[in-house]
Formats: C-alpha cells, structure tokens, sequence
C-alpha cells in the first residue's frame, strides 16, 4: 500500500496542475470511441475465389500471370457488365463500390472480398463479381490459352468484420492518452520557455552608474539653497 500510495503521489507531481485537463482528454478519448463503435453499422465480409487454369500442361506461370491480369480488371466495369443477370436492385456501381480484389504472387487464384451492412448483401456482390469474372475470362479463352473458374463461392457470414464495440473504445482511450501525453509535454515546454525569457539574463543586467558625490551629471557641483556655489555670481559688497 506504502508503495502505491507512494507512485500515485509521484504521478501527481508529475502531472500538476493539469491532472484534471488530462483525464478529460482521456475520457473524451474513450466517449469518441464508444460512440463510434455505438453508432456505426456493422460491416459484414464474404469471400468468393476464382481460379486460373492454363491449357497447357506447362503453363503454370502462364496462369499465374493471367491471375494477376484478371485480378487487376476484375472491378473494371467492363468486366462486371458480364454478370448475368445482375442481382435485383444492384448494379455494375455498386458492385464495383462494395468489393476487394486481391491476387497472390505464387497461386493462380482471384480473391473477391464483398463488403456491406447486411451478410446477404455481401455474399451477392462477390459471388456477382465472381461470376462477372469467370464469364469474361471464358469469352476471351481462346486468345489467353487459360481457363478461369469458380473455385469457391461467398458464403455468408456469422459475424461482422467492423471492429467491435470494446475494440473502438480501447483504440480512443489509447488516442485519449497519446494526446493527453502530447499536450502534457507542450504546456511543461512552454512554461520552461516562458519561465526562461521572464528572467533576465546576465547581459541584460542594469549595471549601477557611477558615484558622482555632490556633482551634477554633468560633473559640476551643485549651487547651494543660498544660491552659493562654484558658478554663483558674487554678491553686491556695500561700503
């Protein structure tokens, strides 16, 4: 207890007079981040993969340069135009909005991720855009010499993708920190810059002027209350 009692104190001097700014700026870290995951719908994800066969026997890099080609104009419009038929209520825009095309450097294989509110959806638009795929990669078999073909269907999913509830307040209250820390470190600068231009300095010193005794500024003496003195006329002598 002596211990904790002890870091407490320590962290309180440490922070000052600013503990309250500071736990405000975390607080409002951790409010941002739970509303955010409160308020955002949630995502859902599903997957479909396409694979690229070649005609020949040999042709295995062939297919995996073909599968990086088809991966590039998979969300062309053009080639989501082959979709037949398109999903009731959707079109070549949305589908194009709602995926993610990806491609492996390695395996002649397509990955289309659909992305939307609701799991139905998301299954749609990648089976939509696979379908798309396969059908364009059919009508141009011949001039490619490679065959491309549904590998995997979307399923639907049982979970969203969005981030959840717990994971968004820990990323503000960690964003509430960080910029606590930040302007922690900017008021204690700026206070050592403003303590440091009010004091003055050794060269700024007022440096006392020199006695002068009973001499004026401009080295003379001054006159007496009588009006005596080194420059006073003298006085009239009546005989």
């Amino acid at each position: 207890m002596q211990l904790l009692r002890h870091c407490f104190r320590a962290l309180g001097r440490f922070l000052g007079r600013d503990v309250g700014r500071m736990v405000g700026i975390v607080l409002a870290g951790l409010l941002a981040g739970a509303a955010y995951g409160l308020l955002k719908p949630p995502t859902y994800t599903a997957t479909a993969h396409v694979v690229v066969v070649a005609e020949s026997e040999d042709g295995g890099p062939t297919a995996v340069n073909f599968a990086q080609a088809y991966g590039r104009v998979a969300a062309l419009p053009a080639t989501l135009a082959w979709a037949s038929p398109l999903p009731r209520g959707t079109t070549t825009e949305q589908i194009r909005s709602g995926i993610q095309v990806s491609t492996s450097p390695d395996v002649p294989l397509v990955q289309i991720s659909g992305s939307a509110d609701t799991a139905s959806e998301a299954v749609t638009l990648a089976n939509a855009a696979a379908d798309a795929l396969v059908r364009y990669g059919g009508a141009h078999r011949h001039d490619t010499g490679v065959r491309v073909a549904t590998m995997s269907q979307a399923v639907a999913p049982t979970e969203p993708s969005s981030p959840s509830v717990p994971v968004t307040v820990a990323v503000g209250g960690a964003s509430g920190v960080l910029l606590a820390g930040m302007a922690q470190i900017a008021i204690r600068q700026r206070a050592r810059v403003a303590g440091s231009t009010g004091r003055p300095s050794s060269g700024d010193r007022a440096v006392p002027s020199p006695a002068t005794g009973d001499h004026d500024a401009d080295g003379s003496r001054p006159a007496s209350a009588d009006g005596s003195g080194p420059d006073a006329e003298p006085a009239e002598v009546r005989r």
